[in-house]
């Protein structure tokens, strides 16, 4: 027997299940509640803290649905894990209205448990020999990454460095998988459904901004009415390009490292997309009080438009660009 054959089987035509479309739907309400808050604190010190909470919540979902494309068979005993995960995901949304303040304690205290949780899923498959060498750098990943958040929670004058530490090695977490990825590659057809569904429920958070720049006052007025035109065909734009122009959504078979270099892009390439879709969200409310229009706010809804479009790019490249050479 090979050790391809102690690898889980992927499932043909294998789609999202029921349990993972109500976790994407939980965590989009705490990205929803970062996006509000960035609303509300519309500027660069608001955009920094914006940035950074978002990268460390996303590689949360990023970190479970690459665990779920490759092991998860939803059971019940997968199940019970996920919903602790879910808890832990409640309490970052409510801690991420202040990360950095009163309410730290609970932001960092959710991403530590959802490490730690995510660690345990990962030992949980070590019956799967061929993917040993994965299995232990994520489970190893994660549990640092654990401690580092938890130091952060404990200690405020380490929080910048421990916080700083763990979002660092997110950003280098695939290519410290690297060498894995051919062997033990993620569903072709799974992994960028749940990417393409993410997609879909953040361009839905952008319809709500829309409605609620509409609501943002006792009266309609014309700055209202204009920054939720703007947000409006935005989000169509971008869903437009995403699922029509670039395909995001199509599948990513890895054979080799080339493939994985692609996926690796692929990958990296939402993160600008996605951070994008949330600043111009929060923008869109921003944006609809009379008089918020200035130069500075100007060039910030430009920015959050800016790192759309770039990740549009990156995703373009992804999917075009000859890698053999």
């Amino acid at each position: 027997m090979t050790s391809r054959d102690d690898l889980p089987r992927h499932a043909e035509g294998r789609k999202a299940t029921w349990f993972e479309l109500f976790f994407d739907l939980v965590f989009v309400v705490a990205v929803a509640q970062l996006s509000g808050a960035y609303a509300h604190h519309y500027d660069l010190a608001g955009a920094l803290v914006f940035a950074l909470a978002f990268l460390a919540m996303w590689w949360c979902w990023l970190g479970h649905t690459f665990h779920a494309t490759r092991f998860d068979d939803d059971s019940n005993r997968r199940r019970g894990l996920g919903f602790l995960q879910i808890v832990a995901v409640a309490l970052i949304g409510y801690g991420v209205s202040d990360p950095l303040g009163d309410r730290a304690w609970a932001f960092g205290g959710g991403i530590a448990a959802f490490k730690a949780l995510l660690a345990l899923a990962y030992i949980r498959e070590r019956r799967w020999r061929g993917a040993a060498g994965l299995i232990r750098v994520y489970a190893t990943l994660y549990g640092v990454q654990a401690m580092l958040w938890l130091a952060g929670v404990a200690a405020e004058p380490l929080r910048g460095v421990a916080w700083g530490l763990a979002l660092g090695l997110d950003l280098a977490s695939p290519w410290l998988v690297a060498r894995h990825t051919a062997s033990v590659p993620p569903h072709p057809e799974h992994l960028p459904e749940r990417f393409g569904l993410f997609t879909i429920i953040l361009l839905g958070e952008g319809m709500a901004a829309v409605v609620h720049a509409l609501d943002h006052g006792e009266h309609l007025h014309l700055s209202s009415a204009m920054a939720a035109l703007v947000g409006a065909a935005l989000s169509f734009g971008l869903w437009l390009l995403y699922f029509d122009r670039v395909k995001g959504q199509g599948e990513r078979h890895i054979a080799d490292t080339v493939g994985g270099r692609r996926l690796r892009l692929w990958a990296y390439g939402h993160v600008p997309l996605y951070m994008g879709i949330a600043s111009l969200a929060a923008g869109t409310v921003a944006l609809s009080v009379p008089g918020a229009l200035t130069a500075a706010t100007g060039a910030m809804y430009l920015g959050g438009l800016a790192l759309a479009g770039a990740g549009l790019g990156l995703l373009g490249l992804a999917r075009e660009a000859d890698w053999s050479a």
